[in-house]
């Protein structure tokens, strides 16, 4: 038998038996990880991250949008809450993710703005925007729901939600400055 047919021979043997080749990370990832969403974002400093780039540490997520001007100040002002009252062990494992619902107003620049206006500590908060399918299907897998209207504004579920280092939803919260020091005691029980 040729070269060709050999390998062609292996391959197909490979594949006919269950076993073609996968991507490690997603073969290592919990079936409910929305890690498997696979998707590509831009983050606020304008750099290209896939999805699965946020494992390893537990995140809270939450999706917003910057012009708001009812509950994504709440939301955000209740995560930076949390995360001055976390312990530093717990924070050290612990990083922030908002984001855009209106991706074409929110561009990096403008997500870059905010997080400078918010103060948000660039080294923990991670803001993105991307493709409006995958801001839709992360949504649907973290169960939130939202609905544009035509002045580009977003009514939307007004909760965050704090994922496992695997991608894993742990628990979902109100973005309530009043439960701040709750949440912060369900993070460190984890």
């Amino acid at each position: 038998m040729n070269k060709w047919l050999q390998v062609s021979f292996v391959i197909l043997t490979f594949a006919l038996s269950g076993q073609a080749y996968t991507d490690d990370s997603k073969v290592s990832l919990p079936d409910d990880s929305i890690y498997h969403l696979d998707s590509e974002w831009v983050t606020q400093d304008e750099q290209t991250i896939n999805i699965q780039s946020l494992s390893g540490k537990q995140q809270m997520v939450s999706l917003i949008y910057t012009h708001c001007m009812h509950t994504c100040p709440t939301i955000v002002a209740t995560m930076q809450n949390i995360e001055k009252k976390l312990p530093q062990d717990v924070l050290d494992n612990t990083e922030f993710v908002l984001v855009s619902l209106t991706p074409a107003s929110d561009t990096a620049k403008v997500l870059k703005d905010f997080a400078e206006k918010r103060k948000l500590n660039q080294d923990r908060w991670t803001l993105l925007t991307g493709d409006p399918q995958d801001i839709r299907s992360l949504a649907m897998a973290l169960n939130i729901r939202y609905k544009k209207s035509d002045d580009n504004e977003v009514a939307h579920s007004n909760v965050f939600t704090l994922l496992d280092e695997q991608g894993r939803i742990v628990f979902q919260e109100v973005g309530d400055i009043n439960k701040v020091d709750e949440t912060v005691a369900r993070i460190v029980s984890q």
